[in-house]
């Protein structure tokens, strides 16, 4: 369990003259489509023109290029980046403007590593100067409603839009760039422009988007920010007027929780759960299906554009939850801190080992009143489905329809990231009852792995949010979970020893553990060692054994090994232990784990307790069973 941290899902990039609703480049010009190199050298040559006109058009082809992934590898290499940032402090507003949006599109498009290279190209020292025009007082030729004024009516406008999701994709990525943030005061420059009712819904949204991220863990700008947040909180605690000031206040929201100006205690931190509650218990897929029907003479109720502002909405309202539902400070502290240092780990008792990953967290009682009262988590829960064949087919040639596709992949993400953490910390009767936790629980392995799920982001969340539910389910000895077959376990032992990545395979094996244990302590010693229930264990350890003795990851062996200890510690395992030959090959296990755990002693990093916990166990483990176990020999 833990806060997500990852970038956030970006709104519309930039639209350069020559893209299709779809949001693919369309690029006409001789030269340019042939080869990303020669395309760029042109765009170059343009860049230089004395020609207004011409720097204008080179930039909005370069802004085309930047929504192909496979061309922004060209785009850094070509050191094109520099030339752009530097008409950013072009004499023509529209200059500028272009500009800005080209360089939104490579930051948006490209990996860590691309928005590193813009910072170390000199970006940050125009972008810097751009905004810093921004800090005297002026006023917008529109102030919208959610859609963008045209750049001809409102450039200046646009411009400062453009260039703050500049400064987000940076200062998300890049150290350097939050430090410059920092330096120069910009977060004074954005809060002038949070108002929607003086700037504008686009303007202001990408003000809120932008402060949201400067402000996670920087003191600077969270001092700066705390000063407005008693005219803040009224975004949060006031009715919605429409889609997009829903997704403006659920910003807000994350923006006053990040400062830490909605403490549990308060009434203001019930006016951010009413407000979670609120922008999740819209049913998308339903307003979708509603949109469909205007073929059949139906109205919709709402536009894509409005719908696709939702599921940002709930995708960033999801990210709130989940992340209150963690203890405070928990980015900033390593749960592994008190480790020793490498030199000093092999004097580190088992024991201590284990309190240090022993530690539950515990919901504060205003939340916990909360998340039942609002029932957020079964909203979580419902944010999980996703879209039938049809409605994709339906979606994919619309404008925004694509965008809506990859959001909904998204929001179905965030929902397990939240399932997973909300229900390490309820109680069973909280979220639904064992019969919603055991059909859920079955739903999400059939979702991921009967249909050979090939999204890895979802099968880690899928296999974190299955493992919590098996977790709640065993707390409270589910009895459905205790008459599992062989045959309903296939999928999870196939996948446990195929998938490629590392957490999956671990959350299975202890999953399958948490299923052993869980039977053993529901069945007499004599049902254990017959029956369905000795085929589920004797198959279970098979596979437990098969990932400790070969998986290419020793914490992931680890996992398996330490599932094995807990599975077999009742006593009333020993005959078990002896039918499946258990002392042996654990035996033959040992002495590879030691040696893998001496070559990788220095990369273990946050899994150094487990190794070190499992190898300490695991001799100990052997001593005492081996000689139980050996009593049934004759038997």
């Amino acid at each position: 369990m833990g806060k997500m941290k990852h970038r956030r899902q970006r709104g519309a990039r930039y639209n350069p003259i020559g893209v299709s609703n779809n949001g693919a480049a369309t690029i006409d010009e001789p030269g340019l489509s042939s080869s990303p190199t020669a395309g760029l050298r042109l765009v170059g040559e343009k860049l230089s023109s004395t020609v207004v006109e011409e720097r204008i058009s080179g930039l909005n082809t370069l802004a085309s290029f930047a929504l192909e992934e496979e061309t922004l590898s060209a785009i850094m290499s070509s050191m094109i980046v520099g030339k752009v940032a530097a008409l950013l402090k072009d004499p023509s507003t529209e200059v500028r403007l272009v500009a800005a949006g080209a360089l939104r599109n490579i930051s948006a498009g490209g990996s860590d590593e691309v928005v590193e290279e813009m910072v170390q190209q000199d970006v940050l020292s125009p972008l810097a100067e751009l905004l810093q025009e921004y800090r005297e007082a002026w006023t917008p030729s529109t102030t919208d409603l959610g859609e963008p004024a045209a750049r001809d009516v409102d450039p200046m406008t646009n411009t400062f839009v453009q260039a703050t999701h500049l400064l987000w994709n940076l200062c998300e990525c890049s150290e350097e760039a939050l430090s410059v943030f920092n330096q120069e005061g910009l977060v004074h420059i954005l809060l002038r422009h949070l108002d929607p009712s003086s700037w504008g819904y686009t303007l202001a949204l990408a003000v809120a988007e932008c402060l949201l991220c400067v402000s996670e863990n920087n003191p600077k700008a969270i001092s700066a920010v705390i000063h407005s947040a008693d005219s803040l909180i009224s975004f949060v605690s006031r009715p919605a007027e429409s889609t997009v000031d829903l997704q403006f206040a659920t910003t807000v929201a994350g923006l006053l929780l990040n400062i830490e100006y909605c403490t549990t205690s308060g009434n203001n931190f019930q006016h951010v759960l009413r407000l979670l509650s609120t922008v999740l218990e819209t049913d998308i897929l339903q307003l979708i299906i509603q949109y469909m029907g205007v073929a059949k003479g139906t109205t919709p109720s709402t536009s894509l554009q409005d719908l696709e502002r939702l599921i940002v909405a709930q995708q960033l309202a999801l990210e709130i939850l989940s992340n209150i539902c963690c203890p405070e400070d928990e980015d900033d502290c390593d749960e592994y801190d008190n480790i020793p240092s490498d030199g000093e780990a092999e004097n580190v008792s088992a024991e201590d080992a284990m309190d240090l990953e022993g530690a539950k967290d515990v919901l504060s009682p205003e939340v916990h009143e909360g998340i039942t009262h609002f029932k957020l988590f079964q909203k979580a829960l419902n944010k999980v489905q996703y879209p039938e064949e049809n409605v994709i087919q339906f979606l994919q040639p619309l404008n925004y329809g694509p965008s809506l596709v990859n959001k909904f992949s998204a929001l179905r993400i965030r929902g397990l990231l939240c399932v997973q953490n909300m229900a390490s910390l309820l109680e069973l009767s909280d979220i639904g009852g064992t019969e919603l936790m055991y059909s859920t629980w079955v739903d999400l392995g059939s979702m991921v792995f009967q249909n050979a799920c090939t999204d890895n982001g979802l099968l880690e969340a899928a296999a974190g949010a299955m493992r919590a539910i098996m977790d709640r389910l065993s707390q409270d000895k589910c009895e459905k979970l205790a008459a599992i077959t062989q045959a309903d376990l296939k999928l999870i032992f196939e996948a446990g020893i195929t998938c490629t990545i590392d957490s999956v395979r671990a959350n299975l094996a202890r999953m399958v553990g948490t299923l052993g244990c869980l039977i053993v302590t529901q069945n007499t010693e004599e049902s254990l060692n017959s029956g369905a229930v000795f085929d589920v264990l004797n198959t279970a350890t098979e596979y437990l054994l098969k990932v400790g003795a070969t998986d290419k990851e020793l914490w992931v062996s680890a996992e398996a090994l330490d599932v094995i200890i807990d599975l077999y510690s009742d006593d009333k395992t020993d005959k078990l232990a002896h039918h499946v030959h258990l002392v042996d090959r654990l035996k033959g296990i040992q002495p590879h784990f030691k040696s893998k755990h001496q070559q990788e002693k220095k990369k273990l990093g946050d899994h150094r307790a487990l190794v070190l916990t499992v190898r300490d166990n695991l001799f100990a483990f052997i001593k005492y069973k081996g000689p139980r176990a050996a009593k049934h020999r004759k038997s």
